[in-house]
């Protein structure tokens, strides 16, 4: 099987990170053939000047593919473009301000083939930006090293376990599970244009319709979280919703059996969305029509807010 990848990198307006980020495409260990696809819809040329000066004379099995989107402002239309272009056999996306390290591609792509997984993920280093320094925490995520079950998602999602890495930098996917996750998790539009839901979606895609989604302890990727960083300027709980609705659509899809705490949970977590969408229309634009009951069990709502708030506490900690 045809082992070359391509790494998509939608940006906007960030000349000198993305740069980082693509060449730590380049400089992958893995020995196939790389493709790297920059879709920018930036407001200047400043990105098209810098690509242009990178030198790929002495690596043939590195291409660099550039596209301007002159044509939209709405983020997600970026990787849309991306997406329609990839031809290999693997793919990722990239997001502009983060970066891999060298054995990214190598490590995920020999863990994927070992255990005939369409998708890869690695855990993360954070580097997150201060006033006075840059912080950096070597292993962000805790969770167990193998094959995910949908089980284990759905638990991750509702809060009745440990988080697991949604970002969209941590993982490499099978190109046709890539793009069948990505046009799906499309059609619930209010949260993918804001570029909310699709990439945890993507992320364990692979788990519900069982060819399997594999994670390594290792942390292979890096995260940025600077001042203009989409991980420290976005509405949490509108994430978290748009996230909870993707998760909704996946066990509705491949119509998972769901143990009584998480229908407890789900059915929790509607009612407090549907009491917020009454007053919010961002949370009103948000509610897909889903085959779960709304039920408000006071005591466990209290309870989940409460771990919930210990959870970010803990992450936001460290």
């Amino acid at each position: 099987m045809d082992n070359s990848v391509t790494v998509v990198i939608p940006t906007y307006n960030r000349p000198k990170l993305v740069i980082r980020a693509i060449n730590s495409v380049i400089n992958q260990d893995f020995q196939g053939k790389v493709f790297c696809i920059i879709v920018d819809n930036s407001t200047n040329l400043d990105t098209e000047n810098n690509i242009k000066k990178i030198d790929l004379d002495k690596n043939s099995n590195r291409e660099i593919v550039y596209i301007k989107n002159n044509d939209s402002s709405f983020p997600i239309d970026n990787w849309i473009l991306g997406t329609e272009k990839i031809e290999t056999a693997y793919a990722k996306f990239l997001c502009d301000d983060d970066w891999l390290e060298n054995n990214f591609i190598s490590t995920l792509l020999n863990k994927m083939e070992e255990t005939k997984a369409g998708t890869g993920i690695a855990n993360i280093k954070l580097h997150k930006e201060t006033k006075k320094e840059i912080k950096q925490v070597d292993k962000y995520y805790n969770y167990k090293i193998g094959l995910v079950s949908p089980s284990s998602v759905i638990d991750s999602y509702l809060k009745l376990s440990d988080i697991l890495p949604a970002t969209p930098t941590a993982s490499l996917m099978l190109t046709e599970k890539l793009k069948e996750s990505f046009f799906f998790a499309l059609e619930h539009y209010e949260c993918t244009k804001q570029l909310f839901g699709f990439d945890f979606l993507m992320n364990y895609y692979c788990s519900f319709d069982k060819s399997g989604t594999f994670m390594t302890n290792e942390s292979l990727a890096n995260s940025w979280a600077g001042k203009d960083s989409m991980t420290l300027n976005i509405k949490i709980s509108l994430l978290s919703y748009c996230n909870f609705f993707a998760l909704l659509r996946l066990i509705r899809k491949f119509q998972i059996k769901l143990e009584k705490k998480q229908l407890d949970q789900i059915q929790n977590t509607l009612f407090v969305i549907r009491l917020r969408s009454i007053f919010k229309k961002e949370y009103k634009e948000i509610l897909l029509d889903v085959p779960f009951e709304s039920k408000a069990n006071f005591y466990k709502i209290i309870k989940n807010l409460i771990k919930r708030v210990l959870i970010k506490i803990k992450y936001k900690f460290i």
